[in-house]
């Protein structure tokens, strides 16, 4: 990779580290986000599976419960990927500042990259998550 002549061998190794530990990240908060979907789709179906288990059918008191846990659930899921969309819109932005530096043979060798939008993934793992949410309640008071 050939560096902006500007800049200095430790401004360069120090840009390519930041880069190496940026697409890294970018990688794992992705990776958190399906992750999380995919655990919090699981506990709503466990949740909603318990009546089936009970011997007798269950109060509404506890038909009520279950439907807070429900929500509970669903509400911390969405929180959460939220917190991680943040994270990887904060990572894509400091990757734009890195590659501005980079030199004009590496930026025109990158060229433009057509890109699925954070915030496009995070709406897709949301409607996931309401979607389950909306099914599990339904179910639960079937």
């Amino acid at each position: 990779m050939n560096a902006v002549p500007t800049l200095k061998d430790e401004e360069r190794d120090e840009l390519l580290s930041l880069y190496q530990v940026t697409t890294q990240d970018l990688a794992f908060f992705k990776s958190q986000q399906w992750t999380l979907t995919n655990y919090g789709l699981a506990a709503l179906a466990i949740l909603v599976g318990v009546p089936s288990y009970a011997s007798t059918a269950l109060s509404w008191n506890a038909k009520l419960c279950l439907g807070a846990a429900l929500i509970l659930v669903g509400i911390l899921t969405i929180f959460v990927l939220t917190r991680l969309h943040f994270s990887i819109v904060e990572r894509r932005e400091r990757l734009e500042r890195i590659y501005s530096k980079m030199s004009p043979a590496f930026q025109d060798a990158r060229g433009s990259k057509p890109r699925v939008g954070a915030l496009e993934m995070l709406l897709v793992l949301i409607i996931f998550v309401v979607l389950g949410l909306g099914l599990s309640l339904w179910l639960l008071v079937r």
